[in-house]
């Protein structure tokens, strides 16, 4: 199951806003029974005049929450941010868009009940419409019919699972994905030095052949 969600929140400033000087977006989840719960922190710096030299700076916690179907594997649940942008609405207001997928596995034991009682009422109606088969012949296609359905599961369940270990942590670990909006007077090296990162690290998330203002990068941060 891939999940993609749209979150939209409007940020009241007290002060006028002429201009996001920089802007990342950070968020944290948890599962509680059939919630999954969480915050996007949204921070960054702000100018209140376009002559003005001088930054503020800000910091926003926005929570969301999301009713679980009871179907889902709580264990499987992932969380990812698709795509992050922002926009100022009459200089007092920072409009927050944001879009994010929820990954997750259905349990396994319905989706097996569910497999088998498709396969119980294919097999029944090809029984009834073929009637005039020997019984051995039918069995032999009723078996064969079996085991491309074994077959097409046990692709499914691979594929599903490349999905989900690509992003999952490793034993203990977590990872904090932090998006970074690139400002003017910004290189590679300070986003680094900002999020104790290195070049080697964002190249693996990143393409960094031309990065310019308002260029959005992937940070992961590991934790144990």
């Amino acid at each position: 199951m891939n999940c993609k969600i749209p979150f939209t929140k409007d940020i009241d400033f007290e002060k006028k806003v002429s201009e996001i000087t920089s802007i990342s977006l950070e968020h944290e989840t948890k599962v509680e029974e059939d919630t999954l719960k969480g915050n996007f922190i949204v921070s960054g710096d702000f100018k209140s005049h376009e002559v003005s030299v001088n930054k503020e700076p800000f910091s926003y916690i926005l929570p969301f929450e999301i009713d679980l179907a009871e179907d889902i594997d709580r264990d499987t649940i992932e969380f990812m941010i698709e795509d992050f942008t922002y926009e100022i609405v009459d200089n007092t207001i920072l409009r927050i868009n944001i879009d994010f997928n929820v990954i997750a596995s259905l349990k396994e034991k319905e989706e097996d009940a569910i497999e088998e009682e498709l396969f119980q009422d294919a097999s029944k109606a090809f029984l009834e419409e073929d009637e005039l088969l020997k019984e051995d012949e039918r069995q032999e296609l009723v078996e064969e019919s079996e085991e491309e359905k074994k077959d097409e599961k046990a692709e499914e369940r691979e594929s599903e699972d490349t999905i989900i270990n690509s992003i999952k942590s490793d034993g203990n670990e977590y990872t904090t994905y932090h998006i970074h909006m690139v400002s003017d007077g910004e290189s590679i090296e300070t986003i680094c030095t900002m999020y104790n990162s290195n070049l080697n690290i964002l190249q693996d998330y990143n393409d960094l052949s031309n990065i310019t203002a308002g260029d959005k990068l992937i940070i992961p941060e590991n934790n144990e």
